[in-house]
C-alpha cells in the first residue's frame, strides 16, 4: 500500500486560514473595529498566499 504524503505547508496555510475567520468571528462578537480591520488583513495574506501556490 503506498504512504499518503501530506503537504505539511498546504496543510498549514489552511489552519491558518481558519484561525484567521476563527479571530474575525470573535472580533465581530466583541464589536471591536481594529481587531476586526487586523483579522481581515490576516485573512486576505493567507487567501494571497493560498491562491499563490496554485500558480506554482
Amino acid at each position: 500500500m503506498p504512504a499518503v504524503r501530506i503537504d505539511a505547508e498546504l496543510l498549514s496555510w489552511w489552519l491558518f486560514l481558519a484561525c484567521a475567520i476563527g479571530f474575525t468571528v470573535m472580533a465581530v462578537r466583541d464589536r471591536d473595529p481594529l481587531f476586526f480591520v487586523s483579522t481581515l488583513f490576516f485573512v486576505a495574506a493567507c487567501l494571497v498566499f493560498l491562491i499563490g501556490r496554485r500558480r506554482d
